[in-house]
């Protein structure tokens, strides 16, 4: 996904029992994706900087996210997390009308100036996001606020509790 994100909304759905996250662009694309009780267990601690599975941290050092300064969305206001979802007069949607099933998460050109956090389906084209502090911030708090609505009881909500300078360290 290249183009810069307008608006992210996680909300929880008790029929699927699934949290279905949208992201809308400034272009007004859609990219609308469910999340599982397993897919977010191993997100939550990726958002984080670390390997979802060995807990290992993903940067050295000197390149924590939290040492990185660029902003990935400018647009993206990281402190408005009350204005409901809009959804655009004239959609596009690059993953399709109905959401992908989220099952893989991959990291790409971690050792450059732009890494990317992936988050595909079994098949076909996933999105890509920005793995800088901003986004990541916004990811684990719409995630966290979803969590509580779903009560899954995952044991994430004291991490996602946590102030962002000690998560992204």
């Amino acid at each position: 996904m290249s183009d810069a994100i307008s608006q992210i909304q996680a909300s929880y759905d008790a029929i699927e029992d699934r949290i279905l996250l949208k992201i809308k662009t400034h272009n007004q694309r859609v990219y609308s994706a469910w999340i599982t009780r397993r897919y977010l267990r191993l997100l939550i601690p990726a958002l984080q900087g670390q390997h979802p599975q060995t807990g290992e941290t993903l940067f050295p050092p000197q390149q924590t996210l939290a040492n990185q300064t660029e902003t990935a969305e400018d647009d993206l206001d990281l402190n408005d997390f009350d204005t409901l979802y809009e959804e655009p007069e004239s959609p596009e949607y690059p993953l399709g009308e109905e959401p992908v099933l989220l099952t893989r998460i991959a990291f790409k050109e971690m050792d450059s100036d732009h890494p990317q956090l992936n988050l595909d389906p079994e098949e076909g084209p996933g999105i890509g996001l920005p793995f800088q502090p901003d986004v990541l911030g916004i990811l684990l708090k719409i995630f966290g606020q979803a969590l509580h609505s779903a009560n899954w009881q995952l044991d994430l909500e004291p991490i996602l509790q946590l102030p962002r300078e000690s998560r992204l360290q």
